[in-house]
């Protein structure tokens, strides 16, 4: 390996480390005692040394936004890719974010601006055309999905319409619970997703008896 691409690996490295104790940090005190002299002191550098990589804590929580997405992405993937039916694949999709919100809440957090982290429209930087290519990845995959659980036919707009219906009714689950306003078990969350999922399919049923 030259000089060059280990330079290069060093530096992906450190900004990984830079990522990894933001959110370790939050996962412990929240995302309000997120700081980059925080970020800094826990993993021994001085604060300049993480303006290099970022320009400022909104910038950090822009990348963790897309890495959460990603990799909420990957998971309900292979959590479709499990399901042999559409209308089994939809409900596989619904259970991985759920599993996920849990597993990285986070992530979760920064993803919605939840927890005190301002939204993308709220924060103090240049938002990229492409900043939310990975939830309009997850977004697609529902879309196409639910296609597969509904007759032919259904329009596109229907199907987006349904999949906002559907993300709007899991974040809902998921945001209360992580609240405390609700208390949701896990047992109680399956039926309750469950639930959502019929009641989007059952629309396709309806309009296919009209």
């Amino acid at each position: 390996m030259g000089v060059k691409e280990r330079r290069e690996r060093e530096r992906h490295e450190l900004r990984q480390s830079i990522l990894l104790a933001a959110r370790e940090i939050a996962g412990k005190e929240g995302w309000q005692a997120v700081t980059i002299r925080r970020v800094a002191e826990r993993i021994e550098y001085s604060p300049p040394t993480i303006y290099e990589h970022f320009a400022s804590k909104d910038a950090m929580l822009l990348e963790l936004m897309r890495l959460g997405f990603g990799l909420l992405l990957a998971d309900m993937q292979r959590a479709a890719a499990a399901a042999s039916t559409g209308e089994a694949q939809v409900l596989a999709l619904a259970q991985a974010y759920w599993a996920f919100a849990w597993q990285y809440p986070e992530l979760y957090q920064v993803m919605h601006g939840l927890g005190g982290v301002p939204f993308c429209a709220e924060a103090e930087i240049a938002v990229p055309e492409d900043a939310f290519a990975e939830a309009d990845q997850v977004f697609e995959l529902t879309r196409a999905t639910l296609a597969t659980a509904a007759p032919p036919g259904v329009p596109r707009s229907e199907l987006e319409a349904d999949v906002m219906l559907l993300w709007a009714t899991l974040h809902g689950i998921v945001s209360l619970t992580m609240a405390q306003r609700i208390d949701c078990t896990p047992e109680r969350a399956t039926q309750l997703i469950a639930r959502a999922v019929q009641g989007v399919l059952a629309t396709y049923s309806k309009g296919a008896a009209v």
